[in-house]
């Protein structure tokens, strides 16, 4: 992420949720969600306890946030 701040698109691994998310990095060039993240959560019927995998994909539209169940 060049930015230090932006939008974050968000989405399940088969593509029927996205959300847009906004982000902010850190001086120790970390990146925050700020925003969204709870509405993904809750739109693709996330569950505490279970356990995700996150991959970030480069698309000429910037960067992505895969998130699926594992």
């Amino acid at each position: 992420m060049d930015a230090d701040r932006g939008e974050l698109p968000i989405t399940t691994r088969d593509g029927t949720t996205i959300v847009t998310t906004r982000f902010i990095k850190g001086v120790d060039k970390r990146a925050t969600i700020t925003k969204g993240w709870s509405n993904f959560f809750r739109q693709a019927h996330m569950n505490k306890g279970q356990a995700y995998a996150f991959t970030f994909k480069c698309t000429s539209k910037g960067p992505r946030l895969i998130v699926c169940s594992i």
